[in-house]
């Protein structure tokens, strides 16, 4: 028999074994499918069919509503309901127009072993015990598209109460009458002289300013009525240069006798902030003031300054841990026809570090005499440790030594605690 014809019937038999037990079985397999989709096709219908019974309870639920409020409600044509709407319209306007409004208390006590050095020397109007230190009231509004507002007022232990700032800044005005990159501020303000006369006293790093500071610009800082012009330089880091005119009222430094005439001053600051890693900041500032005395000859007060300020923060526990040092120095020069020219200088260094999420301990160094100082050289060592529940109270206690080349050393212990309610504006970074 040929081996070819013998394959091929060997080759039929198989196709017909396939097609009689294996197409029945493909059959059934189909069938089954077909009825697991019709099963699966009918859950999704009914499902559908409740999401739409679903849908147009909900309907009827809304329309019900609309109905009982519009008969709640009086129609337009009725004279009585049209005055009662329009002082509700006026109240949305105006409540668009009112400042943010905060205050600021300081509650300080504590002893000290000469209350009256310690006052000289820090400015706080202090008495052994518990006092008012100051309270401060803060208004903030935009007063148009080109101007926002802030003024504050404060008030003394003994209830004086005085401006502290009020002033209008802008960036930019109409007809680019502003350049770009260009800032303005007019009004009484924080003269822009290093880091820490720019702070007002419930954000002091510690509870009194450093010796430095008070002696050169008295206990109130340098604030006067003036202009300012910021511009932003364009570099490739931030780069800042401050131009001020201001009033040259400054007692502590310009001197002006009573009902002398003010001469003016000028100032000049320049500030560079780089970033030296992502956790890392580092800030240089030099500043520079100068102005006429009152007195008939009119001689010249200038005052010169170099501050320092680095920043860390890390990353992953940015709430948690956190360093700041930062340093000043000052020197100045006070001449006035019949006396003798006042010449010196003094720093300070301090070191801030977050311990938690709530705790701070801080250091500061002062130093006065540095070259020379009318009162001799005096040395000052501060450390500080703050609880801050939130960012809106702080319970600080600090003790300090000084040692003074003429005069007796100094203990002091002070405990304040700072609270700020309402919509207090960010501080400076």
């Amino acid at each position: 028999m040929n081996p070819f014809k013998k394959k091929s019937r060997f080759l039929s038999a198989g196709f017909v074994w396939c097609c009689v037990n294996l197409f029945p079985a493909i059959g059934l397999a189909q069938d089954s499918a077909i009825e697991t989709l019709k099963r699966q096709l009918g859950e999704m219908q009914q499902q559908m069919q409740k999401m739409a019974e679903r849908i147009e309870q909900l309907e009827r639920e809304k329309t019900a509503e609309q109905a009982q409020s519009s008969q709640a409600e009086p129609l337009p044509s009725q004279s009585a309901p049209q005055v009662a709407a329009q002082p509700a319209a006026a109240k949305g306007v105006s409540s668009a127009f009112n400042p943010a409004i905060s205050v600021n208390g300081l509650f300080l006590g504590g002893a000290s072993s000469s209350p009256r050095t310690t006052n000289r020397l820090t400015g706080l109007d202090f008495q052994n015990g518990f006092n008012l230190q100051e309270a401060e009231f803060q208004f903030t509004a935009d007063v148009d598209p080109y101007w926002k507002a802030n003024f504050i007022l404060s008030v003394d232990r003994a209830g004086q109460t005085g401006v502290e700032e009020g002033y209008v800044t802008s960036e930019e005005l109409p007809y680019d009458l502003l350049p770009r990159d260009t800032s303005l501020k007019l009004g009484k303000f924080f003269a822009a002289f290093g880091k820490h006369n720019l702070l007002h006293t419930h954000a002091f790093p510690f509870i009194d300013q450093p010796l430095i500071n008070r002696s050169v610009f008295g206990s109130e800082g340098l604030k006067e009525p003036g202009l300012s012009v910021n511009y932003l330089l364009p570099s490739s880091w931030f780069s800042e240069l401050t131009f001020q005119g201001m009033a040259g009222e400054n007692d502590g430094l310009f001197r002006l006798t009573d009902g002398a005439k003010r001469q003016g001053a000028y100032l000049g600051h320049w500030k560079n902030f780089f970033d030296l890693s992502d956790e890392t900041t580092l800030e240089v500032g030099n500043s520079y003031i100068g102005g006429r005395n009152s007195d008939a000859g009119r001689r010249l007060s200038q005052a010169v300054g170099l501050d320092l300020t680095v920043k860390w923060r890390p990353l992953q526990m940015a709430t948690e841990k956190g360093l700041i040092w930062q340093s000043e120095y000052i020197y100045f020069n006070r001449d006035r026809e019949r006396e003798a020219a006042t010449r010196g200088g003094g720093l300070y260094s301090s070191l801030q570090y977050q311990l938690a999420r709530r705790w701070w301990i801080q250091g500061r160094y002062d130093l006065l005499g540095v070259p020379t100082f009318d009162e001799g050289r005096k040395n000052r060592w501060s450390t500080l440790l703050a609880f801050v529940p939130s960012e809106f109270s702080a319970i600080r206690l600090q003790h300090s030594y000084t040692t003074q080349e003429r005069g007796s050393p100094v203990n002091q212990l002070l405990l304040q605690f700072n609270y700020t309610i309402g919509s207090h504006p960010a501080h400076q970074y």
